[in-house]
C-alpha cells in the first residue's frame, strides 16, 4: 500500500500534467494513509491546487487556510502553502490578499531555487492581473533563471512563455512571439488543457498584431483542449476571450460566448471573473445594436470600483458608439472615454472618440485623434520584420484613415485630402526596411518545401513547413522607424525632377476620386463618381486578360483582343479619364487602391503614349532612393517555360557582358548568389500565386521554386527585377498589396516589371528583348516599358511598371 508521501508525489506528477481529477485522487487517498503534519500540508496545498484547476475555489481557499493552520510545519512547507493560498485568491478576486500571500512565500523559500520560481512565477502572473506587466517581467525572467539552475524543463518553459506574454503587454510582439515559439514543442507535448494555455495567449499577440484568423483558429483549438482536460475555468476563459475578438465581425456569436462564460464564473464563485463577462456581454450587445442592453451605467461603475480598467475602457467605447449610433449625442457626450494609450484596443477607442467629435462639430480635433492612433500604430508596425505582420496591422490603419478622409473631402482641401488618402494606402510602404539576420533554421525548411514541392512529397509535411516557414518569420524585429507621409511641396518636388504627374486615386464612402499633383507644387481634387458596376466590370477585365493570355486558334484571337481592347476603353472613359485628362506629362506617377490591382495600366487608351509608374504609396515613390546605372544585368530561365531559353538569350544580345543561367545551371542557390552581384535580374519563368499566403507565391526555377520568403536571404538585391511570369501579386488586409512584387519592393528592389495577371509567353518573349535593348542603353524602366509596348501595338502584353520607375 502506498504511504502518504508516494502518493503526494504522485498528486503532483498528475497536477503538473495537467490531469487535476486523477491528482484530486491521489491526494485525498494520501490524507487518509495517517500523514505526518508536513506530508498532511503538502497533500493539502496540492489538493488545494487541483480544485482551483476544476474550478472549486472556496473549497481551494479553505484547503490551504487548513494547512497554514497545522502545528509542526517547517518555514519550507509553510511557504508552499502561502504560495498556493496566493493562487486561490486571486482567482477569487482579492489581488490585494493575494500579493501578500506570495511575498510571504518567497521570503520563506529563498533557499530553494524550484520553489521560488515557482511562486515568482505566480507573482508575475499576479501583476500581469494587476496592469503592472513590466514587474510581472522581471518576476519571470528570475523565474527562469531559478529554473534553469534547477534543470525544471516545465517551470521554465512557463516562465519564458509567460516572459513572452509580458512584453506583448509592453508592446514588443516580436519579443513576445519568439518567446512563446521558444517553448512551443515543449506545450505540444503536454495535456491538452496546459497546451492550451499556450495557445489562447499566443491567439492574443496574434490578433493584435492583425492576424485575426490565426488567432481564432488557435482559440477554438485552446477551447477544445480546455474542455478536453475539465479545465472549466480556463475554458470559460478563453470563450471570453474569443467573444471580444469576433465582437467587430459577429457581435451575435460574441453576445453568445461571452454570456455562457459568465454562467461558468458564476457557477463556479468567480465572482470577478463573471463580472468581466457581464461587461464583454454588454460589449457584444452594443456592437450588435440591440435595441434594449443591461444598465451600462452601474455596469460601468462596478467595474472600475472593481479596478477593471481595461473593461471599463471597452464598455465606455461600445457604449459610446452605440448612441452615437442611435443618435443620442447629448448622451454620448457624456459617456467618460479613457485617454488614448499604446494598448491594444486604441484604434477602436479612437474611431469612436473621433466620431463623437465629428458629431459635435469639432473636426480638426478629430482628425488630431485619427493622426495621434495612425502614427501609433504605424510606430508598432515599424517594430515588426514581417511583411506579413506589417500588412496585417494594414487593416486598423485603413478604416481609420478613411474616417479621417471623410472628414478632409468635406472641405474640401487638397493638401488635406492627399494627406488622408495616403494614411488609408499601405502601411508597410512607409516603414523604414531592414534586412533581417540570416535565419539557418528557415532556409533549411525552404530547401526542404523546395524539394517537396517540386517532387510531390508528402502533403502534411508540407503544410507543417509552410507554417513554420511563415511564423518564424514573425520573429523578425524592425527597425523602428517610419517615414511621414509625403506633403503636396515634397511631392511636387519630387515630380519636378521627374518631368511628371501623379494621380492618386482613392475610395470614400463608394465613390471614386483623385488627387492630381504636378511638378509645380499644384493640386486639384477630381471627383470621379460612384463606383457602381466598377467591381463587375473589373471582374470580366480579368476574365478577358486570362483568355487573351492563352494561345488562341486564329479565328478567336481578333474577336478576343478586340472584346478587352473595348473593356479597356470603357473602363478608361468611365472612371478615370476625367482625371487623366488633368496631366500634362509624358510620365505618369499612378497611386491606386487595391481595387485596381489587376488592371494593366500601360494598356489604358488614356496612358498608351505616356511612361506610367504604379507605386506602393506617394510617400513611397517621393522617398524612392536614386536609380543606379544597370550595368550588371542577370538573365535567368525557368524550366517547362518553351519560350524562356529563348527569350533569355536575345535580351542577352544587348548587354556587353550578362550573366545567364538556363536549364539545370538555374538553381534557387545560383540564381540567389549571381542576384548579389547584379543590378537588374530578368527571371522568365512559370510563376504561381498562392492565395493563402502571397509570400508562399514562386517562380519555378530548375531544383524547384523560389519562394517570397526567400528575399530575407539576400543580403543586397538589385535595383530592377523583371518578372516574366504570372499573376504574382495580391491584396493582402487593408487594401496593401502582397505578393511576389511587393515582397520585392519591400525588401529593397527599386522597381519590378511584371504582370498582374496571366502574361501570354510568346508575347513576353516578342517584347522582352526590345525592352532589355532600352534598359541596356541607359532608358528608365517605366520610359523602356512604355516605349517597348508602343511599339509592340495594341496587343501588348499586360507588364506593369511597379515602384519608382525612373
Amino acid at each position: 500500500m502506498l504511504g502518504a508521501a508516494e502518493l503526494h508525489a504522485r498528486a503532483r506528477t498528475a497536477t503538473n500534467a495537467g490531469h487535476h481529477t486523477r491528482a484530486c485522487s491521489w491526494a485525498r487517498q494520501g490524507l487518509e494513509r495517517h500523514p505526518t503534519p508536513v506530508e498532511r500540508a503538502l497533500l493539502l496545498t496540492t489538493l488545494a491546487y487541483a480544485e482551483a484547476e476544476l474550478g472549486h475555489l472556496d473549497l481551494a481557499d479553505g484547503l490551504c487556510r487548513d494547512a497554514l493552520a497545522l502545528a509542526g510545519v517547517d518555514d519550507h512547507t509553510r511557504g508552499t502553502a502561502h504560495g498556493q493560498r496566493a493562487v486561490v485568491l486571486l482567482r477569487l478576486g482579492l489581488p490585494s490578499d493575494a500579493l501578500a500571500e506570495f511575498s510571504s512565500a518567497i521570503r520563506t523559500l529563498a533557499a530553494d531555487d524550484e520553489a521560488l520560481g515557482r511562486n515568482l512565477l505566480n507573482r508575475g502572473n499576479l501583476r500581469l492581473e494587476a496592469a503592472d506587466a513590466r514587474r510581472a517581467l522581471v518576476d519571470f525572467e528570475r523565474a527562469a533563471a531559478h529554473a534553469e539552475r534547477t534543470g525544471n524543463a516545465s517551470l521554465l518553459a512557463k516562465a519564458r512563455h509567460n516572459a513572452g506574454y509580458a512584453a506583448f503587454l509592453l508592446g514588443d510582439h516580436v519579443r513576445a512571439l519568439t518567446a512563446m515559439d521558444s517553448v512551443a514543442s515543449f506545450f505540444a507535448g503536454q495535456a491538452p488543457a496546459l497546451h492550451a494555455v499556450w495557445l489562447q495567449d499566443r491567439a492574443e499577440v496574434l490578433a493584435a498584431a492583425g492576424l485575426r484568423d490565426d488567432a481564432v483558429a488557435d482559440l477554438r483549438r485552446a477551447i477544445d483542449q480546455f474542455r478536453a482536460g475539465r479545465a472549466r475555468r480556463a475554458a470559460a476563459s478563453a470563450e471570453l476571450l474569443l467573444a471580444r475578438l469576433v465582437v467587430t465581425d459577429d457581435p451575435a456569436e460574441g453576445l453568445r460566448l461571452a454570456r455562457h462564460a459568465a454562467s461558468r464564473f458564476a457557477a463556479m464563485g468567480a465572482d470577478l471573473s463573471r463580472l468581466r463577462a457581464d461587461a464583454a456581454a454588454a460589449v457584444c450587445a452594443c456592437a450588435a445594436g440591440r435595441r434594449r442592453l443591461p444598465d451600462v451605467e452601474r455596469l460601468l461603475a462596478e467595474l472600475r470600483a472593481r479596478g477593471l480598467a481595461d473593461e471599463a475602457r471597452r464598455l465606455a467605447i461600445a457604449w459610446c458608439g452605440w448612441l452615437l449610433a442611435q443618435g443620442r449625442l447629448t448622451e454620448a457626450r457624456r459617456v467618460p472615454l479613457p485617454p488614448s494609450t499604446p494598448r491594444r484596443y486604441e484604434p477602436w477607442a479612437a474611431a469612436v472618440a473621433a466620431q463623437r467629435q465629428i458629431a459635435l462639430g469639432r473636426r480638426a480635433d478629430a482628425l488630431r485623434t485619427l493622426r495621434t492612433t495612425l502614427d501609433g500604430v504605424q510606430a508598432l508596425a515599424s517594430t515588426l520584420g514581417s511583411l506579413e505582420l506589417q500588412t496585417s496591422l494594414s487593416g486598423a490603419l485603413t478604416r481609420l484613415g478613411q474616417l479621417g478622409l471623410s472628414v478632409a473631402l468635406a472641405r474640401p482641401d487638397v493638401d488635406l485630402v492627399l494627406e488622408w488618402s495616403e494614411r488609408t494606402r499601405a502601411a508597410s510602404s512607409r516603414v523604414v526596411g531592414v534586412r533581417p539576420p540570416t535565419d539557418a533554421a528557415q532556409a533549411d525548411d525552404l530547401t526542404e518545401l523546395r524539394a517537396l514541392h517540386a517532387f510531390g512529397g508528402d502533403p502534411a509535411r508540407q503544410r507543417e513547413l509552410r507554417r513554420r516557414i511563415r511564423e518564424r518569420a514573425w520573429q523578425a524585429g524592425g527597425s523602428g522607424a517610419t517615414q511621414p507621409v509625403a506633403t503636396r511641396d515634397e511631392l511636387g518636388a519630387a515630380l519636378a525632377a521627374a518631368d511628371a504627374t501623379s494621380v492618386c486615386l482613392f475610395v470614400s464612402d463608394a465613390e471614386l476620386d483623385a488627387v492630381v499633383v504636378d511638378g509645380a507644387g499644384g493640386g486639384t481634387l477630381v471627383r470621379l463618381g460612384p463606383l457602381g458596376g466598377l467591381a463587375s466590370e473589373l471582374a470580366g477585365l480579368r476574365a478577358d486578360l486570362d483568355v487573351a493570355a492563352a494561345d488562341l486558334p486564329a479565328p478567336f484571337a481578333p474577336r478576343v483582343r478586340a472584346g478587352l481592347a473595348q473593356r479597356l476603353a470603357q473602363l478608361d472613359a468611365s472612371w478615370l479619364a476625367p482625371a487623366l485628362a488633368r496631366v500634362t506629362t509624358r510620365r505618369v506617377v499612378l497611386v491606386t487602391p487595391g481595387l485596381f490591382s489587376l488592371v494593366p495600366w500601360p494598356l489604358l487608351p488614356s496612358l498608351r503614349d505616356r511612361a506610367v509608374t504604379v507605386p506602393r504609396s506617394a510617400t513611397a515613390w517621393a522617398r524612392a532612393p536614386a536609380r543606379r546605372a544597370l550595368t550588371r544585368p542577370l538573365l535567368v530561365a525557368g524550366p517547362s517555360l518553351r519560350r524562356a531559353a529563348d527569350e533569355v538569350g536575345a535580351c542577352a544580345t544587348h548587354w556587353g557582358d550578362p550573366e545567364v543561367l538556363t536549364g539545370p545551371d538555374a538553381t534557387v542557390m545560383a540564381v540567389g548568389t549571381a542576384t548579389l552581384r547584379s543590378d537588374v535580374v530578368h527571371v522568365a519563368a512559370h510563376g504561381h500565386h498562392h492565395a493563402l499566403n502571397p509570400l508562399f507565391s514562386h517562380v519555378d526555377l530548375a531544383d524547384g521554386p523560389a519562394f517570397g520568403y526567400e528575399l530575407d536571404r539576400l543580403v543586397t538585391l538589385p535595383d530592377t527585377v523583371v518578372l516574366s511570369a504570372c499573376e504574382l501579386g495580391a491584396v493582402g488586409a487593408g487594401d496593401d498589396p502582397l505578393g511576389l512584387a511587393t515582397a520585392l519592393l519591400h525588401a529593397g528592389v527599386r522597381t519590378v516589371l511584371a504582370s498582374p495577371v496571366a502574361l501570354s509567353d510568346e508575347a513576353a518573349a516578342r517584347l522582352m528583348p526590345d525592352l532589355h535593348a532600352r534598359l541596356a542603353s541607359g532608358s528608365p524602366p517605366a520610359d523602356a516599358l512604355a516605349a517597348s509596348v508602343a511599339a509592340f501595338g495594341p496587343d501588348a502584353p499586360p507588364l506593369v511598371c511597379f515602384g519608382a520607375g525612373w
